[in-house]
């Protein structure tokens, strides 16, 4: 999908499969000459006519054949979704119906569509730019209302026009001190580096706060990561599964049984989490459990906050010290759990002095409730912020903003230590880099790997 094609294009935008209604959508510039070929209504009123729906039938113009009685729903270019001559066919959610009227639009002229391109064509007709575009798509694929929510509030066009009046105020810079660089002769005012030291510091200060924002918005549309730590046995898989409601780990009475880290996702709290189960932290005997360890180290690097479980049915050993002082060197939101409270408790209270701790039976479902209520507030207190400031971006999109942020550093560290001329080249990677979080400026493959994750219809 590198060219950029202006032919009409038809897909189905409903899930494949029987339904009491199916969508098939039709887009391009011959979108409503096709349709005067198969579709016939019986109503007076002209077609098409702009936001208008229209009861009739798909018929094959050769033999007159009706394929089915449809419903057309009419847009007329600009003002579509993909701001060209658009219709949304409804017909009968039957695939041996949806197949014929599809098989009838491709006869007379129109073709399948590709991955995203209904979207793709929006945004090349300035309809949507990139930021809209990676909202949609979290929206299409959100597992949670916390995750569309957040997809919603970016559509309304906030961030996008942030980048955009941020983008222009650089370009607005760049342009003033290449002139003064270029044009002396001309009696151009020098630009002022003291404020434009001043001007890409504010800058900065609002870059850096939108960096954090969209690191914000990548942990929710991801799942937050919730890693399960203890050394083996303690009862880290028991408490997974009984989040989970069901047996996703394996438990047994033989330590180390989890030799990997598993994961799963499941909402806490309207809160999208990936819940993590990890190998016994302890002195590995072997390779294998060497490999085991590293990994659960990597989960507790990368965690968002980290469930401590001690086993309340023991005393504590050297590998429970150890743990423990794992737990407490984190910068990060740490639950302690003491589990197998169904069990004599024989772990001594002095060890855990000092710390909130939650007793629970993960194998009775004891104290799971308030163990629930303690993560729901560590997900939405530490550190996520409002919703409705959280920015979602792609990967070749969060580069961008680096790079950006990267070459704004270099310049505003720049003014006064080094040549205009080379803060003009700073200045310029940024107004470039820019470009690319909003698709004012980007490469067609970069566009080709975005629409690919959309599904053909939309």
């Amino acid at each position: 999908m590198s060219k950029i094609k202006i032919d009409t294009i038809a897909a189905l935008s409903t899930p494949a499969g029987r339904a009491a209604i199916s969508m098939i959508r039709v887009s391009g510039p011959d979108t409503f000459e096709i349709l005067k070929k198969v579709f016939k209504t019986g109503g007076k009123r002209a077609f098409p006519l702009h936001y208008s729906a229209y009861f009739g039938s798909i018929i094959e113009p050769e033999t007159g054949y009706a394929a089915d009685q449809v419903i057309v729903n009419t847009y007329l270019a600009p003002k579509s979704y993909t701001g060209e001559d658009l219709a949304e066919i409804s017909t009968h959610g039957n695939p041996v119906v949806v197949s014929k009227v599809l098989s009838i639009l491709f006869k007379n002229g129109a073709r399948q569509a590709e991955k995203g391109e209904f979207t793709r064509r929006a945004f090349l007709n300035g309809k949507m730019d990139l930021l809209e575009v990676e909202a949609l798509s979290q929206l299409l694929y959100a597992s949670s209302s916390t995750q569309a929510r957040l997809a919603l509030n970016q559509l309304d066009g906030l961030p996008s026009k942030y980048i955009a009046k941020v983008r222009e105020e650089l370009l607005n810079q760049l342009v003033q001190l290449e002139a003064s660089l270029n044009f002396p002769e001309d009696a151009i005012e020098s630009i002022d580096e003291d404020a434009l030291k001043a001007t890409l510091q504010k800058i900065l200060s609002e870059l850096v706060l939108f960096a954090d924002n969209a690191r914000n918005g990548s942990l929710i549309s991801e799942g937050l990561k919730v890693a399960i730590v203890g050394k083996p046995n303690a009862g880290k898989s028991s408490l997974m599964n009984y989040l989970l409601g069901r047996d996703r780990a394996i438990v047994t009475d033989i330590p180390g049984t989890t030799r990997d880290t598993l994961e799963e996702s499941l909402i806490i709290g309207s809160m999208p989490v990936k819940l993590i189960d990890t190998a016994g932290m302890r002195k590995a005997e072997n390779s294998i459990e060497a490999i085991g360890i590293e990994r659960t180290e990597k989960a507790i690097d990368s965690a968002f906050a980290v469930i401590g479980v001690f086993d309340g049915s023991q005393e504590s050993d050297e590998e429970d010290k150890a743990v423990l002082h794992r737990l407490k060197s984190l910068d990060k939101p740490v639950l302690i759990i003491e589990n197998k409270s169904d069990l004599p408790n024989k772990l001594e209270k002095e060890f855990l002095a000092g710390l909130k701790v939650i007793k629970i039976s993960a194998l009775k479902g004891e104290g799971m409730a308030e163990l629930i209520s303690a993560l729901t507030e560590i997900l939405k207190a530490d550190g996520i912020g409002s919703l409705e400031e959280m920015v979602l971006l792609g990967a070749s999109q969060t580069n961008a903003l680096d790079k950006a942020l990267t070459a704004l550093k270099r310049a505003e560290a720049g003014i006064g230590n080094i040549y205009q001329d080379m803060l003009a080249i700073d200045l310029e990677e940024a107004v470039r880099e820019l470009g690319r979080v909003n698709g004012e400026t980007v490469d067609v493959n970069t566009l080709d790997m975005i629409f690919e994750r959309f599904c053909i219809g939309k």
